[in-house]
């Protein structure tokens, strides 16, 4: 069975919208991190640290001290 001709580009016209229309949220995101610099992936690894550091500081600080 052939599709017609107007059939068959309508598809291919929808299909590639479809697709415009799942990359541009994608698109624009790595765009806003290339304009604004920012690199929130980096910025977890560092909470991360911090509250690791925090808790090791908690730990020996809370240890008890003997007086010799």
């Amino acid at each position: 069975m052939k599709l017609e001709e107007a059939k068959r580009a309508k598809i291919v016209k929808n299909a590639f919208l479809s697709l415009l229309l799942y990359l541009l949220p994608i698109v624009l995101m790595f765009a806003t991190f290339y304009i604004t610099g920012e690199r929130p992936w980096e910025k977890k690894q560092k909470v991360q640290h911090n509250k690791q550091t925090a808790t090791k500081n908690k730990n020996v600080n809370t240890q008890p001290q003997s007086n010799d």
